[in-house]
C-alpha cells in the first residue's frame, strides 16, 4: 500500500472519494453499513455493520439515545462505551455510565455486550457490576487482544 501521509491533497483526493457521514445505509462490499447520529456534544455517529447473517453495533461516544437502541435492535454484539460509573459527576449527553449501557443493550435485544471507552481511574468490577443490574446477558470488558466469535 502506498504511504499517502505526504501525498499532496490533489493525490489523495484522486484516489479516494470523500463524502460527508450522514445517517442511513449503504452496502460496502459485502458488508450492509448504518450509521446514525449519537447523542454527543460533538457530532458523533454510532454504526451497525451486518454481514452473512452476522450483525454488530458500535455506540462511539454517547449519551443516552434511542438512536443507539435502534441500531444494536437485534445484534448479535454491541461494543458499548461506559466511560462513567453511577454516583459519578458525569454530564448528561457525554458518556454513558456502565448501567446506562446494558439497559440500551437490554433494550435493543442484543446477543453479546462488550463495554468499551473504560477510563482507568474506574473499578473494573464495578463497571461489569453495574453493567449486570441492567443486562441479563452475556457481558465483558473491552480488553487488549479480546477475541471473540460465533458462539463466544
Amino acid at each position: 500500500m502506498a504511504d499517502l501521509g505526504s501525498a499532496p491533497v490533489d493525490a489523495v483526493q484522486a484516489r479516494f472519494t470523500f463524502r460527508d457521514l450522514e445517517p442511513g445505509t449503504t452496502e460496502i462490499g459485502p458488508f450492509r453499513l448504518t450509521a446514525d447520529r449519537m447523542n454527543h456534544p460533538v457530532e458523533t455517529f454510532g454504526f451497525r455493520v451486518e454481514h452473512a447473517g452476522w450483525r454488530l453495533a458500535y455506540s462511539a461516544d454517547t449519551g443516552e439515545s434511542d438512536a443507539l437502541v435502534r441500531l444494536a435492535g437485534g445484534v448479535d454484539l454491541l461494543l458499548c462505551e461506559a466511560s462513567f460509573l453511577d454516583g459519578q459527576d458525569d454530564r448528561p449527553d457525554l458518556h454513558l455510565t456502565a448501567r446506562q449501557a446494558g439497559a440500551h443493550a437490554a433494550r435493543a435485544g442484543v446477543g453479546r455486550l462488550v463495554l468499551t471507552h473504560l477510563v482507568p481511574w474506574n473499578d473494573r468490577e464495578q463497571t461489569l457490576a453495574q453493567a449486570a443490574t441492567a443486562f441479563g446477558g452475556p457481558l465483558s470488558l473491552a480488553t487488549s487482544g479480546l477475541v471473540l466469535g460465533p458462539g463466544a
